[in-house]
């Protein structure tokens, strides 16, 4: 089975950040898609926020497109944030001290409404 397929990739644009939802496995195979969808936010200096609810594995190269994520939107005077990792995956985090790096909510943001263009 194609790697690619074993992840989806769900951006929604609220205004002042953009929900990046995350299902299935994020590892070697899958984290090209999360970086296609997520890069131009982070360099664009946006807040991002990562969420991992439906995330059912996470291996190394997962935490690294993270990592990555959250250094290029530092750099670019925005942030990247995690909401509602799962159990396993906050373990993880925990054990790679990752949850010193990142902030970590169990709530995703309200979505604020964004007025129509005139």
């Amino acid at each position: 089975m194609d790697d690619e397929l074993m992840v989806q990739i769900d951006v929604r644009d609220q205004g002042t950040e953009v929900v990046i939802a995350v299902a299935g496995e994020l590892d070697f195979g899958s984290t090209r898609g999360l970086l296609a969808a997520a890069e131009g936010f982070a360099t664009a200096g946006r807040t991002i926020v990562v969420d991992l609810a439906e995330v059912s594995f996470c291996d190394s190269s997962g935490l690294g497109a993270l990592v990555r994520l959250f250094r290029k939107a530092e750099a670019a005077g925005g942030e990247l944030k995690l909401a509602r990792p799962q159990p396993h995956l906050l373990t993880v985090l925990s054990i790679s001290k990752l949850d010193r790096m990142f902030e970590i909510s169990s709530e995703l943001p309200a979505a604020k409404s964004v007025p129509p263009a005139p």
